[in-house]
């Protein structure tokens, strides 16, 4: 491989990396503007949209796949869809006057998958909630994502959020990460 191969290839990886981390600041947006025909838009069909509870353990205890049966999500597109559509139903009382958020994607690596036309990428997520006068709350995880290469953009098409928190201090997840 000669140094302009390398060049080229160098070149091709930081532009992939500045497409997916301007896709994944729109993805932002659209939460924290609450746009969630927005959001549905660069999800995919068949997406998998899932966050494992963790559960606080000995070094000693843990396995590479230290995972519980429990689940904050497990969801898909529909799932995701009737989720939102209950914001607006009237019946959700958790979320009247509504929550404001602030989504921070951070820590972007970015690389082609094996399977052609998909990209993994894992990054940080910091979401910042805030309701009432004194209901503040941060919510820090680890993101690893599939995204679907689509007619000039993506599509989360696989997303798994390992939380920090074993244990959920604020009086309700309704967030999406």
């Amino acid at each position: 491989m000669t140094s302009t191969d390398t060049q080229q290839i160098d070149t091709e990886n930081m532009l992939l990396w500045h497409r997916v981390n301007q896709f994944y600041n729109q993805e932002a947006r659209a939460l924290d503007e609450e746009d969630y025909a927005t959001w549905f838009t660069m999800l995919a069909d068949d997406i998998h949209y899932w966050m494992p509870a963790r559960e606080s353990m000995f070094r000693k205890d843990e396995t590479p796949d230290s995972t519980t049966n429990m689940n904050h999500y497990n969801e898909s597109l529909q799932s995701l869809q009737l989720r939102v559509a209950r914001l607006h139903s009237g019946a959700a009382w958790a979320e009247d006057p509504r929550t404001r958020y602030r989504h921070l994607i951070t820590n972007l690596e970015v690389e082609l998958s094996d399977v052609e036309g998909e990209v993994n990428v894992r990054s940080n997520t910091l979401v910042y909630r805030n309701r009432l006068e004194r209901e503040e709350y941060w919510l820090l995880a680890k993101r690893e994502d599939i995204l679907r290469v689509t007619e000039g953009s993506f599509k989360v098409a696989k997303r798994k959020i390992t939380p920090d928190f074993s244990s959920l201090l604020s009086k309700n997840l309704n967030v999406f990460l």
